[in-house]
């Protein structure tokens, strides 16, 4: 349902609530950590800078780190700025087949648009959370 560019910027802005101890991590410790492509993983970067989900502290020991907590950052916004055809208009003309499907296929996007504005990235990391805890090592 999502382009890979949607997945791995998930991954990419849990990655840093997770991973990020002084607060900022850089694209490559991201792409290592979560075995991930390290220029598609900047370009996804800076996408997400430029929209203001994430920030970058430049120079020596800098990286990128949350504009804003993940409680205000929606589904929505993160596939606004990743997914090209996310808003892709649907055209309501041709015949009486061709109308209904496409104010079907309307009804679908709205609910889905709305779906997505309501789901938060907090919910992503408490999953994720709820997940390490699940993992129990034995010596």
């Amino acid at each position: 349902m999502f382009p890979k560019k949607v997945y791995y910027g998930l991954r990419f802005v849990l990655a840093i609530s997770v991973y990020a101890e002084e607060g900022h991590i850089g694209v490559a410790e991201v792409a290592d950590k979560e075995d991930l492509p390290v220029k598609f993983l900047e370009a996804i970067a800076v996408a997400l800078r430029k929209s203001g989900i994430v920030n970058v502290k430049r120079g020596a020991g800098g990286g990128y780190f949350l504009a804003k907590p993940l409680s205000e950052i929606s589904l929505a916004d993160l596939v606004a700025v990743l997914d090209d055809k996310s808003d892709k208009e649907i055209a309501i003309a041709g015949n009486n087949s061709e109308k209904a499907v496409a104010k079907f296929l309307k009804q679908y996007k709205a609910q889905n648009e709305e779906l997505l504005n309501a789901m938060t990235l907090d919910a992503l990391r408490q999953i994720h959370s709820d997940e390490s805890e699940k993992i129990m090592y034995y010596i």
